[in-house]
């Protein structure tokens, strides 16, 4: 089978569902941000500055060093209880994965300051990731009301409502890690295929990772325009994980085969996320979940040799989500091959840990050379000639 369209399965990017006028470098109390000077950490007298420690909670949530962040933020919340401040660790919570955490330091800030949106945004945003329409809307509403023109509200408001009128119509079949929601009555048999398909994938990459998810995971079908309307993926996207498994019905997917890769392919990204957390790049993500396909990254390995360019992977760490096509196609087979170097040289083992230290704040390079045994940028140079 060409590595093209049909091929794709698209992670739906944990962060492609983020709030869209919410970048990721937050902003945080203007009071705090107007405070001239660079502080360490270090400094005795930073460590008892709740400004000071903010400044330095930014810094490191810029870096991408967000287990600092998060313990910046945390002990300027302690020493003067704010609404940014608890934003802050909010994000820098969120961002390794601790969504318990993440959750109630966006209570603690909406507490704080009732009218404070960023908090709001990214409240809602984390309750419907997890399905918790209800609560989500609810948040939305409340901020609404507090703030009547910010359009962000509006649309992420419109996507929950939305996607509640549609689950209300849903039936639901569970089987021992996976609840799989459908709509029409002729899909149950369907549904409960799926879940059988799941679970023999649940157990084939527990196997080959050493890890098996203790929660249910989520699984959507839709028809493809309930799909794109609700993902807002790429048109050449398979399926889509954004913290539920989501899966267009018919086409290609009316085939096993293509069944079985695309589903497999969506659990390892759940499997990756609850590893993780959303700082993983797309290139590992999408690697791992293309390696552990039941027939592997063959297919990846011919769309390489045909290709004259190949892209760094210092090009990948983003969402492959806006890219073309073509572009997606290359950006795949390349983060396949990627992967699969680091299992044949340090095992899968050292894969999961990787993704662990990133859980724990670790920053990529450093993680990857703990792990890897070599530095990141040295690998990267060698994937594309290799």
């Amino acid at each position: 089978m060409s590595f093209g369209v049909s091929r794709l399965a698209v992670s739906g990017a944990v962060l492609a569902q983020r709030p869209v006028a919410l970048p990721i470098r937050i902003v945080i109390a203007s009071t705090v941000l107007m405070l001239a000077g660079s502080v360490s950490a270090d400094d005795g007298r930073a460590a008892q500055d709740p400004n000071a420690l903010a400044r330095t909670g930014t810094a490191a949530i810029e870096d991408g060093r967000f287990g600092d962040a998060l313990e910046a933020f945390t002990r300027a919340a302690a020493l003067r209880p704010d609404a940014s401040f608890c934003f802050g660790a909010g994000v820098a919570a969120f961002m390794l994965g601790q969504n318990v955490e993440a959750q109630a330091r966006f209570e603690c800030a909406l507490a704080l300051n009732p009218e404070y949106l960023p908090a709001a945004l990214w409240l809602g945003d984390l309750h419907y990731r997890a399905g918790r329409l209800h609560e989500a809307i609810s948040i939305y509403e409340t901020a609404r009301q507090r703030s009547p023109g910010a359009r962000e509200l509006q649309e992420q408001l419109a996507i929950c409502r939305r996607e509640q009128e549609l689950q209300s119509r849903f039936r639901e079949v569970r089987s021992e890690h996976f609840t799989v929601l459908f709509e029409a009555s002729t899909d149950e048999r369907l549904a409960r295929d799926i879940a059988d398909r799941l679970e023999a994938a649940y157990w084939r990459v527990g196997n080959t990772l050493g890890v098996y998810p203790s929660g249910p995971v989520t699984v959507g079908l839709y028809t493809r325009e309930q799909f794109s309307a609700i993902t807002r993926l790429a048109a050449w996207s398979a399926a889509g994980y954004d913290g539920r498994i989501r899966v267009p019905l018919g086409g290609a997917l009316q085939q096993g085969d293509e069944l079985d890769r695309v589903l497999s392919h969506e659990f390892v990204h759940a499997v990756v996320a609850m590893l993780g957390g959303p700082t993983v790049p797309a290139w590992v993500n999408e690697g791992l979940a293309t390696v552990l396909e039941p027939a592997g990254s063959r297919d990846a390995e011919a769309a390489l040799s045909r290709a004259a360019v190949r892209p760094a992977l210092s090009k990948l760490h983003g969402s492959f989500v806006g890219l073309s096509r073509r572009d997606a196609e290359l950006a795949y087979a390349s983060a396949a091959r990627a992967v699969r170097r680091l299992i044949e040289r340090r095992g899968a083992a050292a894969l999961v840990a990787l993704l662990r230290d990133l859980s724990r704040g670790l920053p990529f390079a450093s993680a990857f050379h703990r792990r890897m045994g070599m530095r990141y940028g040295d690998f990267a140079a060698l994937v594309p000639r290799n």
